[in-house]
């Protein structure tokens, strides 16, 4: 166990893995919550037609689903530029109350039969939510360390298996006589001792605050001009520090965190998103995401309707348990492997590191894009779902890494809010749209089989016909990877262009493997192996 001087506290028994264990558990019951309705769907569907008398109920099913979308993503901004201005955990605690709230009043919508007032409390679920998006990420991110990449990749395995979770969780009440009102009253009260740890337990982290380095690094924050990736609109720099200086440099970081200190806390929504959009590296991170996010959003939206098409099942229901379970397993065992990965590298800077996260991004997407578009050719059942497990996997490998570059892109104060702008970038180009597209590519390219209901799992002739139609509109979603992996191989020569530019004089290399095992954290046998040599981050804080 060990206690990081990050979390701001003395107290012996808050470890660094108590604070991380405690956001994990968070995130998942977050996942799932958003698995109970899709686990629960045919009930969704029958409350959904009483309520507004309506023949078409999925349309409104699936509109809960929006609500609970533009809720988080609009919310998500406000967090992330409020948090310069109110304790990040206290705002998290604020937002999961809120969370409590609409999650009772979800339960309570089917008490009232009121459809609206159901769609009302999945949006404000996802204003409640947005909160902890936003401060969690960089927080263990900092406490992480060298080990980051890991910490992270656990943490949004909490997706998946949350997910995974959620669906049996909603379908489980919702056909037992407590109904789907009683599995969001349950996660409420699970809840309740989350939020009110927010308020209680020792957060004390800021983003605005330098990431403390190992006991012989000093962080500086210089006065250069140039722009780059670490610091408030400042270039990384390599700068050795020795025993003499170190006093003189503890000194000069201490003046300066408190001057970015006090710029964070005035600085307005559009000042925040200036200093984002200034960078091209997350800009390019952000479409690469939003098109990975689109891909994996149109195929699990359709996946039962084309798996049945093909033939290879006799029902929605286990073509949906299927494609549940294997997703679920790719990525539980895909995102922490991402996170191995990084960390079994040693980096001297950020923009090294940049650049070798774009790297695996783009290698591992195009090894996906290369098996998932594969199995879309293949008819025997298991070699199918082999390779579309496995181009799932190599994706699910790629998250750790995209969600370190969304934030070591741009200054530690902004990160909160690049993960928010991200957010919405990925939600607006991303899962909303792929959707409505497929579904239209799909209706377009296979007319036969979007009006065959297939009873009893059996695909009428007129589908049977048009079935490598289907296949062809799957190969297209698939080729959406093309966009990801594109962006992701831009950006990685943008980062490498921006290593060069500003470590030019240094002649080391980018990278040195860390040892794998000890996860990156430098310690072999009990002595400390340093980064290629010791050096530190110059961070300046004038702006171009």
């Amino acid at each position: 166990m060990s206690r990081d001087p990050r979390l701001g506290t003395t107290q012996t028994w808050w470890t660094n893995e108590i604070a991380f264990t405690f956001l994990f558990f968070l995130n998942l019951l977050n996942y799932i919550d958003r698995g109970i309705i899709p686990g629960a769907s045919e009930e969704f569907s029958a409350f959904v037609s009483d309520s507004l008398d309506t023949t078409t109920p999925d349309l409104y099913v699936g509109l809960l689903q929006s609500a609970f979308i533009v809720g988080f993503s609009l919310a998500a901004v406000c967090f992330g530029n409020a948090i310069h201005y109110v304790p990040p955990f206290k705002m998290v605690g604020v937002g999961l109350v809120i969370w409590i709230l609409a999650t009772a009043l979800s339960g309570f919508a089917r008490l009232t039969g009121s459809f609206q007032q159901l769609c009302a409390a999945r949006m404000l679920s996802g204003v409640g939510e947005a909160g902890f998006q936003c401060v969690a990420p960089p927080f263990i991110l900092d406490l992480g360390g060298r080990s980051g990449g890991r910490w992270i990749a656990v943490f949004y395995t909490a997706i998946p298996l949350g997910t995974a979770m959620g669906y049996p969780w909603g379908a489980l009440f919702a056909a037992s006589s407590w109904t789907w009102s009683a599995a969001f009253w349950m996660e409420s009260l699970l809840m309740c001792p989350f939020a009110l740890a927010c308020f209680f337990l020792p957060f004390t982290w800021r983003p605005e605050r330098a990431p403390i380095e190992e006991d012989d690094e000093v962080v500086v924050e210089g006065e250069g001009g140039t722009e780059g990736v670490g610091g408030v609109g400042g270039a990384v720099m390599a700068v050795p520090v020795d025993g003499n200086s170190g006093s003189v440099l503890v000194g000069q970081r201490q003046q300066q965190q408190q001057q970015v200190v006090e710029e964070a806390r005035h600085m307005t929504m559009f000042q925040e998103a200036c200093i984002v959009l200034r960078r091209p590296v997350w800009i390019l991170n952000a479409l690469g995401y939003a098109a990975n996010t689109g891909m994996m959003i149109g195929v699990s939206t359709f996946s039962s309707k084309i798996f049945l098409d093909f033939g290879f099942f006799a029902s929605e229901s286990s073509a949906s348990s299927v494609f549940g379970v294997a997703l679920s397993f790719a990525g539980m065992v895909g995102t922490p492997l991402g996170g191995i990965l990084v960390d079994r590298r040693q980096f001297h800077s950020e923009e090294a590191k940049l650049a070798f996260l774009l790297r695996q991004s783009t290698i591992f997407a195009a090894l996906g894009c290369f098996c998932s578009s594969l199995s879309c050719f293949l008819y025997q059942r298991e070699l199918f779902l082999f390779f579309f497990v496995a181009g799932a996997l190599l994706l699910f490998v790629c998250t750790a890494s995209i969600n370190m570059v969304t934030m070591l892109s741009v200054p530690p104060p902004n990160r909160s809010f690049a993960i928010a702008l991200c957010t919405l970038t990925i939600h607006a180009l991303g899962d909303v749209p792929s959707p409505i597209i497929v579904g239209a590519i799909l209706d377009a390219m296979a007319p036969a089989c979007a009006a065959d209901l297939k009873k009893d799992g059996v695909v009428s002739p007129e589908c049977t016909a048009q079935v490598p139609q289907v296949r062809q509109t799957l190969f297209i979603i698939c080729m959406w990877l093309s966009v990801a992996v594109v962006c992701w191989a831009v950006g990685w020569v943008e980062a490498t262009r921006q290593y060069k530019k500003h470590h030019a004089g240094h002649h080391h290399p980018m990278e040195v493997d860390g040892g794998g095992g000890d996860g990156g954290t430098g310690e072999e046998e009990g002595t400390k192996q340093p980064l290629l040599p010791t050096y530190t981050k110059a961070t300046t804080t004038t702006r171009s």
